[in-house]
């Protein structure tokens, strides 16, 4: 995997909601790694996709190393 890590490759996004929380995934569609938040649902999306991204890019980035 190339140690650039500002690939614009595309990230897939899920939602679930259950009650009170939602579940966010994001799914790096080249290497197929995901990452998981969880938080209430009263969160913005857009603020647990940000959160989502992050952590997918921090889990790529040590899986480079």
């Amino acid at each position: 995997m190339p140690k650039n890590l500002n690939h614009a490759g595309e990230i897939y996004i899920e939602f679930q909601v259950v009650g009170h929380s939602q579940k966010v995934t994001a799914i790096d569609a080249r290497t197929g790694m995901e990452a998981t938040v969880i938080g209430p649902a009263k969160v913005t999306k857009e603020h647990m996709t940000n959160l989502a991204v992050k952590k997918l890019k921090r889990k790529i980035a040590q899986s480079v190393n």
